[in-house]
């Protein structure tokens, strides 16, 4: 189970990221993600500081992520693997992890060493996953199995 996630986490391009809004609503974006390729219960993506998501954060770090991908046709919709999962997100506060994790994220994306603006006005995150729910439409359309951390 544990090595299905790991490789949908590293195959797929987009997370998105829920969190909750002053009002209680939640309010959903995609990030650019990777992971601790020897934890795949821990996922990193980097943030400027003055974002919504930052202030939400700030105030309740729980978590729900959705990690999938599009199908353009019935045949590839029949193999679809993706994850939902809650979780907690912790700004990463010491400059080890927080190079390792740019690390990782430099590796999948490449392009965020041009992100504009100082390193200062940036964070890293880690999102610590509790509940993992893996579809996996090989196995039935919209099997799920599910992993707690």
């Amino acid at each position: 189970m544990k090595n299905k996630i790991k490789n949908i986490l590293e195959n797929h391009e987009l997370l998105r990221l829920a969190t909750l809004d002053k009002e209680g609503f939640p309010n959903v974006r995609s990030v650019d993600f990777a992971i601790n390729p020897e934890n795949e219960s821990n996922i990193y993506f980097t943030t400027f500081n003055k974002t919504r998501k930052v202030e939400e954060l700030e105030k309740n770090n729980k978590v729900y992520i959705v990690v999938d991908k599009a199908a353009s046709n019935i045949e590839e919709l029949a193999q679809i693997q993706y994850i939902r999962a809650t979780g907690n997100a912790f700004k990463v506060d010491t400059q080890e992890e927080a190079n390792q994790a740019m690390g990782f994220l430099l590796g999948k994306y490449p392009f965020l060493k041009d992100l504009p603006g100082d390193p200062s006005m940036m964070s890293i995150y880690r999102i610590e996953l509790d509940k993992v729910e893996i579809t996996d439409n090989s196995l039935g359309f919209g099997h799920v199995d599910t992993q707690q951390y």
